[in-house]
């Protein structure tokens, strides 16, 4: 049954088997007894890796939360040190949670803190998560949800680019290379509207851009003078006051925020209300220096 909620979660028999540590062969044996056992096929093969047949749906909607709600019962039940599964998206984990977290820890050396940075939404019910720090609009089914920081999108850019192009206006930032980032990330085109541009001055056919698929990236892309990006303040003020990068123009409010999310049964958990409290004064104390 382990072997068979891993490989319904990751859609991957070599992941299971990793986090098993067996063989994929190994994680194939066992789903072939259970198969057996059930008289049902439980997944198929997909072009990608594995994928649930409706015998493995109905089958795994049930077997994550029993594997979650066993992993925490275990961990109340634990003595001594305390594990708290922390997952971010990873632009907010590489620049607010890791330059921060060790105030956290020396805080609460009871506590252990593991840090995942990923941009998919943590499977909380099968207990691998407990908190959750998400981009959004906070509508997040089946979990609480608490906003922690607005952000503003804002123009950055290396300080020799904007001066060998003579980027003085926001408007001019229209004739400079882009840095896009996908699937997250800021618009050009609603930035210039929230700016009081033509957005389409943005948008136009042969438009010098790179293209990539993180925020963290865009940012040292910027920083080596490939083009102008769009970040997040707060989140970029530190490469702003070192000198690496200048803002080229003003912030516009964002769709989306961060939230602390976790189920919402385990808000009144120590470690999480610990957390809870923590980022809180951080977050106080980042608004009171800006």
């Amino acid at each position: 049954m382990q072997a068979f909620e891993l490989a319904a979660r990751t859609g991957s028999f070599k992941a299971a088997a990793e986090q098993l540590h067996i063989t994929a062969s190994a994680v194939s044996h066992r789903i072939a007894g259970l198969e057996r056992q059930l008289g049902a096929k439980l997944f198929e093969r997909g072009p990608r890796g594995v994928v649930l047949a409706p015998a493995g749906h109905t089958l795994a909607s049930t077997t994550g939360r029993a594997f979650g709600d066993l992993s925490r019962a275990l961990a109340r039940q634990g003595s001594g040190s305390r594990k708290l599964r922390v997952s971010a998206v990873p632009i907010f984990a590489t620049h607010f949670l890791l330059p921060r977290i060790g105030q956290f820890i020396a805080q609460h050396p009871e506590i252990e803190v593991q840090v995942e940075a990923s941009m998919r939404m943590a499977d909380m019910e099968a207990g691998l998560i407990d908190v959750a720090m998400r981009y959004g609009d906070g509508k997040f089914p089946g979990v609480a949800a608490e906003k922690v920081m607005d952000l503003a999108a804002v123009p950055v850019g290396a300080p020799a680019l904007a001066k060998r192009l003579r980027l003085r206006t926001p408007a001019d930032l229209a004739r400079a290379p882009q840095v896009r980032v996908s699937p997250f990330g800021a618009s050009w085109t609603e930035w210039a509207e929230g700016a009081g541009l033509e957005p389409e001055a943005f948008e136009r056919k042969g438009q010098k851009s790179i293209q990539l698929d993180g925020m963290g990236q865009a940012l040292r892309a910027a920083a080596h003078g490939l083009g102008i990006a769009l970040a997040f303040e707060p989140l970029v003020d530190s490469e702003i006051a070192s000198g690496a990068l200048v803002k080229l123009g003003p912030a516009v409010p964002t769709r989306g925020q961060i939230w602390f999310v976790c189920r919402p049964q385990d808000r009144g958990l120590p470690a999480i209300r610990a957390l809870r409290r923590w980022m809180q004064a951080e977050l106080s104390a980042m608004k009171d220096a800006g």
